[in-house]
């Protein structure tokens, strides 16, 4: 079903904030931050949809939602804790070229 294109466009957009707010908050250089990042988001993406459908045959069929709201306030509530971590994207560089930290030794 499609809502619209503003959904897509705002989607999208939480999309790119979230992506870059990951990077420029790990002390991991960008391409480890990046793979970091992407592993839990496909890993979550590919077995969510297969633990729902478990949790909804198995145990009642409004129990994902109230998991998936319980999941929601332990994110703000880990967001909230750990909020000094997040300082550093008010430091963020204006012309926002990629600055990763100093290559290892070989």
């Amino acid at each position: 079903m499609f809502f619209g294109w503003g959904v897509l466009v705002a989607i999208k957009l939480n999309n790119t904030v979230f992506t870059e707010a990951a990077m420029e908050a790990s002390d991991a250089p960008r391409p480890v931050a990046s793979a970091g990042y992407n592993v839990v988001r496909w890993i979550g993406g590919a077995l969510a949809p297969f633990i729902v459908t478990k949790i909804d045959e198995n145990i009642a069929p409004s129990l994902p939602y109230y998991l998936a709201a319980a999941c929601c306030a332990i994110g703000m509530g880990i967001l909230i804790v750990r909020r000094r971590h997040l300082e550093t994207l008010g430091a963020v560089d204006v012309d926002h070229r990629v600055r990763d930290a100093e290559p290892l030794p070989a």
